[in-house]
């Protein structure tokens, strides 16, 4: 009896945290597209859509979900996200990161994990109502960084969001 009470334990843990989720599967990864905004460049799987270009961002979504399935790259002022979440300036990336995390969902979100880069980015992975959520904050020099946030409504679409944040490749004058 305790044993199967373990595994029904174990099987609703996999269930809930696992690859499951609602929305649709990750396809394959595939080829890769190059976008660049004003001091980034970018790939993305090519089955995602590009949907904004600017030098301050840019925006895609997979046609699988577009609504539930979406990234953006972009500046990022750290002293302002610090502000938003109660703290002064200066704070470390890893900081900023973790206030980012607070202000997601009104505060729902939950951060599990967190990953410093060797070049100061921090990686991180979560969910947020009902997704899973990864960003990447690299910072440029004193305030002023670059993110890259990656939206979907279930952990298989990891390997896409590893593509796009892992390509990222700044470009400061």
């Amino acid at each position: 009896m305790r044993l199967r009470l373990i595994s029904a334990v174990v099987g609703l843990l996999l269930l809930a945290t696992g690859c499951g989720g609602s929305g649709p599967s990750a396809p394959e990864l595939g080829g890769v597209e190059t976008v660049c905004g004003g001091n980034f460049c970018v790939d993305y799987p090519a089955s995602w859509e590009l949907v904004e270009s600017t030098p301050e961002f840019v925006s895609l979504r997979h046609p699988a979900a577009p609504e539930k399935i979406v990234a953006t790259i972009g500046q990022v002022n750290m002293e302002g996200v610090a502000n938003a979440d109660g703290k002064d300036w200066p704070q470390t990336t890893d900081s900023v990161v973790r206030s980012f995390w607070a202000l997601i969902d009104g505060g729902g979100a939950e951060l599990a994990t967190v990953k410093p880069l060797r070049d100061g980015s921090v990686e991180t992975f979560g969910t947020f109502a009902g997704g899973r959520l990864w960003y990447r904050l690299t910072p440029i020099e004193g305030r002023r960084a670059v993110g890259v946030e990656v939206r979907a409504p279930n952990s298989t679409w990891g390997p896409h969001a590893e593509a796009i944040m892992g390509s990222l490749v700044l470009a400061v004058p």
